[in-house]
């Protein structure tokens, strides 16, 4: 069995996404070592994910990314902390800085699997930290034997860093998720609209707020991790980080699921995993549009301003928010989009590069 060295952008224990899905579902193919980043305080939000077979952390240190003596310890902690890296017949990349630790003699196959526009990820982050992560992801780029974007947004930036380059779309999907056939909640005195994922900036706040101040019977419950601003309102509860496989169960009792996003230069680069698993769970769902969720139309209430969302609010709790999808169309839009057949899309594509 081939060996594979996976370098995460993100912690193991963070909520469980793309690159942890992936790096279980390749460990069935590859021995796979993973190694993530690590903080030394732990976020409170963190849970227990399910581990892969291997795994290393990187210690972020203090203050490394705005002190070059600082930057140059941890680099040094982490060269160490990797090892030889010629014993590795594939390195997988995640997040672009990571690249320069590869060798120029590795005589494996590298790869470079971005999902997030970086840039624009980090708003806090000085425009010399910034540069240097665009630069490093150029460097990756024309270092990397094959390359996958999640989005094709996303692919279209990095051919504009490397037109010559191929790229393969490698979507998201769903995993490991228990399918609840569609179900109308029908008419109610109140309902519950829920969102599952990270409040940060993206957060479409107004919106939130105007539903409350024209419709008192809705109120709110978001699942995941706060970064942001906390809506302070009587009908709006935050329920914190729940395990991924405890998701269903969290939200069944919610009438609407919601994906209600500030459009932004990060948001339009992504595609968007909750979207997949709403999908499983049979329920009716709302999103703010923009082009690269225009293919989830059969399914999604899309609006495209908080004028538009509380008078869909308003529409939907009249016929008791129904799924936009039947039964038929969630199972053959899930059969195309598991995180199985991402993998065999991926083999595929690693074959014809003999990795």
């Amino acid at each position: 069995m081939k060996k594979m060295l996976y370098i995460m952008g993100i912690d193991w224990n963070w909520i469980f996404q793309r690159p942890q899905i992936l790096a279980l579902e390749l460990q069935k193919q590859y021995e796979v070592t993973v190694l993530c980043p690590r903080q030394f305080v732990q976020n409170k939000h963190q849970k227990k994910n399910i581990m892969p077979d291997r795994l290393g952390e990187l210690y972020q240190l203090p203050f490394q990314e705005k002190s070059r003596v600082i930057g140059k310890i941890a680099d040094r902690w982490h060269r160490r902390k990797m090892g030889d890296l010629n014993r590795y017949d594939l390195i997988w990349v995640g997040y672009p800085i990571f690249g320069r630790y590869i060798p120029e003699d590795f005589r494996g196959t590298v790869i470079y699997d971005c999902m997030d526009n970086f840039e624009a990820l980090y708003p806090d982050r000085s425009p010399r930290a910034v540069a240097y992560v665009c630069e490093q992801e150029q460097k990756l780029l024309g270092r990397a034997d094959v390359v996958f974007a999640s989005s094709q947004k996303l692919k279209e930036k990095l051919l504009g860093i490397d037109p010559g380059k191929k790229i393969q779309v490698v979507r998201n999907g769903f995993w490991d998720l228990k399918i609840e056939p569609p179900v109308i909640s029908g008419k109610k005195e109140s309902y519950t609209l829920g969102y599952v994922g990270t409040i940060s900036e993206w957060f479409d706040e107004k919106a939130i707020l105007e539903s409350l101040g024209q419709d008192d019977r809705i109120r709110y419950e978001f699942v995941g991790p706060v970064s942001g601003k906390r809506i302070e309102h009587e009908k709006v509860t935050y329920c914190g980080v729940v395990e991924h496989h405890k998701l269903g169960e969290t939200v069944a009792g919610f009438d609407c699921l919601l994906m209600p996003f500030v459009i932004s230069e990060i948001v339009l680069y992504v595609d968007p995993v909750k979207l997949y698993e709403y999908i499983a769970w049979g329920k009716c769902i709302i999103a703010s549009w923009y082009p690269e969720i225009d293919r989830f139309s059969d399914f999604v209430y899309f609006y495209h301003d908080s004028g538009e969302y509380v008078e869909l609010i308003k529409n939907l709790e009249e016929t008791g928010f129904p799924p936009k999808y039947t039964r038929q169309q969630q199972r053959e839009f899930l059969l195309q989009n598991t995180w199985e057949e991402r993998i065999r899309q991926i083999t595929e594509l690693l074959k014809e590069k003999k990795a």
